[in-house]
């Protein structure tokens, strides 16, 4: 299999411009036309057409667009089988988004490892749209995302939810909350039309923020109100440094796992599904 040929594949069909793929990969323009030609001679079909979006698939192309992904997926899978030591039950590679990372990869992991002492782990954290890349590219076998984003070759599944629940510096009920103390977090197009529906007169808070991370530290240092999920609040609802606003509505964020359709080890994949449904029944 020429796996560079397929990688050019992949890469021009993401980027559309010869000059970008090119740069991407380290190699000429002519050397990606090469690798293209190559494949079309091989498979005796033309795979692009020149537009006015740059180099777009053609309708064969589009149709080897998702074998390519398989084939790119079981390499990087090969390549790691390779380098494991002979003592080792599997290599898996596991991933979560940003705001997860801090608490849920390592209880998955740990359930993982407990389940399978043996297990090569490797773990990391991303944003959705780099999670779902490596995914397709083969370079993790299983990750967290927020957005169900449904790329060919992919299973998408929801896996759980996060409960987001309006938390304030003191006690507080919502007809109490101003929009000069509340800090509006966008949690996603989901969670803001669910947000604009219910508490309309928050929409125009003096303080947004964009990255969920950033918000418990803000309320933490500056006081006022914003909505964070359960998960992270707890200790501090605890210990009353945060107070939750009980008559505010409480917005569900679907966390989703996704996976390759043809896995390279199904069996670790779906022990990794199983380590999930575990910690967060």
């Amino acid at each position: 299999m020429d796996t560079w040929s397929i990688k050019t594949f992949l890469t021009l069909a993401e980027v559309k411009r010869l000059s970008i793929c090119a740069e991407r990969l380290c190699i000429t323009k002519s050397a990606v036309s090469s690798r293209i030609k190559q494949l079309e001679s091989q498979l005796d079909q033309s795979l692009f057409e020149r537009s006015t979006q740059g180099m777009t698939l053609t309708l064969a192309g589009e149709r080897f667009y998702q074998h390519a992904q398989i084939m790119q997926q079981r390499w990087e899978h090969a390549k790691a089988d390779v380098k494991r030591s002979e003592q080792s039950a599997g290599t898996l590679r596991i991933a979560t988004h940003n705001t997860l990372a801090s608490d849920f990869l390592p209880r998955w992991g740990s359930e993982l490892r407990r389940h399978d002492p043996q297990l090569t782990l490797h773990m990391s954290a991303y944003y959705s749209s780099e999670i779902v890349a490596q995914v397709a590219a083969g370079t993790l076998d299983i990750g967290l995302i927020f957005v169900a984003d449904a790329t060919a070759g992919l299973i998408v599944e929801q896996a759980f939810a996060d409960d987001l629940i309006m938390v304030a510096s003191k006690p507080l009920l919502t007809h109490q909350i101003t929009a000069e103390d509340y800090l509006y977090i966008d949690w996603g197009w989901g969670y803001n039309a669910a947000h604009s529906e219910r508490l309309p007169h928050l929409q125009n808070s003096l303080q947004t923020c964009g990255l969920g991370e950033a918000g418990l530290p803000w309320l933490l240092a500056n006081g006022g109100c914003a909505y964070l999920p359960k998960r992270t609040v707890q200790s501090y609802l605890q210990s009353r440094r945060l107070y939750q606003v009980t008559d505010a509505p409480v917005f569900e964020r679907p966390v989703f796992a996704t996976y390759a359709r043809e896995p390279h080890n199904p069996a670790l994949v779906r022990q990794a599904s199983d380590a999930l449904k575990i910690f967060t029944r």
